[in-house]
């Protein structure tokens, strides 16, 4: 018997998981998905008059306190009746990158479910745990958070025995007010970490090093500036390809060639390396599986359309620290060619938001890029710190609409050009990207 909480695809034998959210109740849909099929619900106390299943001859309901807390209970039930290894992954930046190269790498010699799309939350993380099947040996699992206990719940949830905390960086500050308060947040993942498990370290980050301090576990470091357990050298750029570099571990060495770019993506690498070394992978499988490595859209694909224009699709989220790696990238991909930026406006910065638009548009201006087109509500924010920096008036555009973003770009688009298309999730930037794709057409 599987779960559901959407009624519109309930599937026979299902049990009904009727979620609330600030516009929607899905005790309104439980009739809907017994119609189809569902063999069971739960129902949260008090929200029906009638909870029984009397209504549906051979089906039954289950009463609980709290349908979010009990979809948790039960994917920690399901999660203990497999025997699984479990790996989190969390971090400011990269999550889902690191875990979709750790279970490439991974899965050369495991049968792995990992997390689908951003089922990375109280909601999608127990989803992803009751598709545990007898044939899987290990779980990647990202875990995401937006506020304070959320990663503790998660780990509640899912009982990991190896995880990492990628990063510490400038995200959900509405919400963790400081780079500390982000730290402690995350910092929830190591809390009660036993001596029997694992945890991956990032050796230059000082706020996740502070946090695997008091960690009472077994400990694998990954880094590139400081002495760790897996390191990465001597990093190129390979044009058209992607960036390589040697990874290094226990003395010895392997080439590595990413499908990707940005000294961002090696972290991501070392992480996932660390994590797999951790559960006995060798040096060999690690490179030849983050070689099978491919970016997934709107993280990092980079897109060929028509009249030779290239451009990065890192349309599905942004924050400071991910946009200023990703513009250092862009930098690198395009080399000598004409660069345009597209940028929507990062969410979540609570009062420090004015102050960090400014301030990327003042980096923004240095890379002297062709055109600099900005969409938003913090779009003038990006705009006085671009022109503070000295970047001509004719080459910076404010857009309020993603209609007037395409129309500008039609007008400036050269062959050659290269794009980079970033954003805030809720500034659905992917819709840049569709109408770029439908102007130029693919290459």
């Amino acid at each position: 018997m599987g779960v559901c909480s959407d009624s519109r695809q309930v599937h026979g034998g299902e049990l009904f998981i009727p979620l609330q959210g600030p516009k929607f109740d899905g005790h309104d849909f439980i009739k809907e998905a017994m119609a189809k099929g569902a063999t069971g619900f739960l129902v949260q106390r008090g929200r029906l008059e009638s909870p029984g299943a009397n209504h549906w001859p051979g089906k039954f309901s289950v009463l609980v306190g709290d349908v979010l807390q009990a979809l948790g209970d039960l994917a920690h039930s399901w999660r203990c009746r497999h025997s699984v290894q479990v790996v989190a992954i969390t971090g400011s930046n990269g999550k889902t990158t690191t875990k979709e190269m750790t279970a490439r790498i991974l899965a050369r010699k495991f049968n792995v479910l990992k997390t689908e799309d951003n089922w990375n939350n109280l909601i999608g993380l127990p989803l992803m745990l009751l598709k545990l099947a007898p044939e899987h040996e290990v779980a990647v699992l990202e875990m995401g958070m937006n506020v304070p206990g959320e990663i503790r719940r998660l780990k509640e949830i899912a009982e990991p025995q190896v995880s990492t905390i990628s990063n510490i960086g400038h995200a959900h500050l509405e919400f963790l007010k400081d780079l500390e308060g982000v730290a402690r947040a995350k910092g929830e993942l190591w809390e009660t970490v036993g001596e029997k498990d694992w945890i991956a370290v990032n050796s230059d980050d000082p706020r996740v090093v502070k946090l695997a301090a008091s960690a009472q576990c077994q400990k694998k470091t990954f880094g590139i500036l400081r002495k760790a357990d897996i390191g990465a050298g001597e990093l190129y750029l390979e044009k058209g390809k992607g960036i390589g570099f040697f990874l290094s571990m226990e003395g010895a060495r392997r080439p590595v060639q990413l499908s990707a770019f940005g000294k961002h993506n090696v972290y991501n690498a070392l992480a996932a390396s660390a994590l797999a070394k951790i559960l006995g992978i060798s040096l060999e499988e690690m490179g030849a599986g983050l070689e099978e490595f491919r970016p997934l859209a709107g993280r990092g694909e980079v897109l060929r359309l028509g009249q030779n224009v290239r451009v990065l699709d890192d349309s599905y989220n942004c924050n400071p620290d991910s946009f200023q790696a990703t513009l250092a990238a862009f930098g690198e991909m395009k080399g000598k060619n004409r660069g345009l930026l597209v940028m929507g406006d990062m969410l979540e910065l609570g009062p420090t938001s004015p102050a960090e638009h400014e301030k990327i548009g003042k980096w923004v201006a240095k890379m002297e890029l062709a055109h600099l087109i900005f969409l938003g509500e913090k779009a003038r924010h990006l705009a006085e710190g671009a022109g503070a920096a000295g970047a001509e008036k004719k080459k910076v555009f404010v857009a309020q609409t993603h209609e007037e973003v395409l129309k500008n770009l039609e007008k400036n688009i050269e062959n050659g050009d290269w794009i980079l298309v970033k954003g805030s999730r809720a500034m659905q930037m992917e819709r840049i990207i569709k109408g770029l794709e439908d102007l130029l057409g693919r290459a």
